[in-house]
């Protein structure tokens, strides 16, 4: 019996030489499994990045080395990296930023990833690293909002011999195919209602403030609201955090033309989403959830509810109170011509009591409840903020007698003061 079982091994040995295999016999191949949420930004959620891992081990016989070398000698013409990957559709096009700063392997994971989305499908992916995996799979969610029906991924390794030979993935869903379809619809009809009114002939300063206006005037920050963490919230419950406002703030600038994508990190120590934006030519951050007032201090909303602080900003301002997490490249944001003060010529280069003047004076004749301008720097605000509250020059423009109402903010380097009391 060991004679003939010998000659039956040499025999298929054979034949998988001539076909040009290599083969070995490993009897512990062991497929490892990771459950993996990712992209959740909101502190207050308690629905951060998990990961859990549970080792498989199971038996392999030669049948199955067999059939598993057989198959992959099919795949030869497939993108490869690990063992039978999935080749990527013909006439992949891509035009989202995160895809753009990726190497060209981890753009052929990237379009297996997106298809496999689309499609519901499991999939052996072109890299054996699961590092490399976990941030492509961000930078897909980046740069599709619209994948709101996901809640992170699974992820399956196969070793032999405690070497990896392949990584498989398959998306974890919150919606079924019917669900998800069905609240595609509705979002659809939302958004067309909501940028119907868009000034899609105007700057692109123009769409970004409409948009960000837009968002914040219909939506309010609730913490543990329902789907918190995708548009749905924005769009069909009008209730969010941060995630949900940032992807809210992408969709639309995207539908009007405006480069946008989502930026992950931390802003005032907690985990926090927002926007990184192109606008006529040049890059800047764009935070819509701190432009509402209900995100820190709802007191005063029917007055003041759009707070313009963090209206596409520099670098340099962000850093005050935001980290970036770099999953990938960004750029260094310089401009400041798409700032909302400098915009709207709300910006004081030093203490110029003729400019504050006609800014509280453009104010009273608007019929606005409140004036809001900038300074550029730490010592041109400390300079504003002796002239106007220590030596009270602020009565000077203002129509109150005995009081008056501001808020100044020495981290945005920004002043508000209340028109009416």
């Amino acid at each position: 019996m060991k004679k003939s079982k010998s000659i039956i091994c040499l025999l298929v040995c054979l034949v998988l030489l001539l076909q040009g295999c290599v083969f070995w016999v490993d009897n512990t191949e062991t497929p490892t499994f990771q459950n993996i949420t990712s992209e959740n930004a909101d502190k207050e959620t308690a629905d951060g990045k998990t990961s859990g891992e549970e080792t498989l081990e199971q038996d392999v016989t030669l049948k199955d080395h067999v059939s598993d070398l057989l198959s992959e000698e099919k795949d030869e013409n497939s993108t490869t990296t690990g063992e039978n990957a999935t080749p990527i559709a013909d006439g992949f096009e891509e035009k989202g930023y995160c895809y753009s700063q990726l190497s060209e392997d981890e753009k052929t994971v990237y379009a297996q990833l997106y298809h496999a989305i689309i499609d519901r499908l499991e999939i052996s992916v072109s890299t054996l690293s699961s590092e490399t995996l976990d941030k492509v799979f961000n930078c897909v969610l980046y740069d599709h909002p619209e994948l709101f029906y996901l809640d992170g991924y699974q992820c399956t390794t196969r070793s032999r011999n405690d070497v990896t030979v392949s990584l498989s993935f398959s998306a974890n869903y919150i919606y079924d195919e019917e669900e998800t379809k069905e609240y595609q619809q509705k979002v659809e009809c939302e958004i067309e209602a909501l940028l119907l009114p868009a000034p899609r002939q105007g700057s692109d300063y123009d769409k970004v403030k409409y948009v960000f206006d837009t968002i914040i005037t219909n939506t309010d920050y609730v913490m543990n609201c329902v789907d918190n963490q995708n548009i749905l919230s924005v769009f069909l419950y009008h209730q969010s955090v941060c995630n949900g406002y940032a992807k809210a703030t992408q969709v639309l600038l995207n539908r009007l033309g405006v480069e946008t994508v989502v930026v992950n990190g931390t802003a005032d120590g907690e985990s926090h989403a927002w926007n990184l934006v192109k606008a006529d030519g040049a890059w800047y951050y764009l935070d819509t959830t701190w432009g509402d007032a209900d995100f820190k201090d709802n007191r005063y909303q029917e007055v003041n509810p759009i707070n313009y602080d963090y209206f596409m900003v520099d670098s340099q301002s962000l850093s005050k109170t935001h980290t970036v997490d770099r999953l990938i490249a960004l750029p260094d944001c310089v401009a400041r011509e798409c700032n909302y003060y400098v915009h709207e010529n709300l910006y004081l280069n030093g203490l110029d009591p003729e400019q504050i003047g006609d800014i509280f004076a453009r104010g009273y004749d608007s019929g606005a409840q409140v004036v809001q301008f900038k300074c550029a720097n730490d010592a041109v605000y400390d300079e504003i903020y002796n002239y106007l509250v220590d030596e009270q020059h602020a009565f000077d423009y203002l129509e109150a007698d005995n009081s008056i109402t501001y808020v100044a903010d020495d981290n945005a380097n920004t002043f508000c003061f209340w028109l009416f009391n």
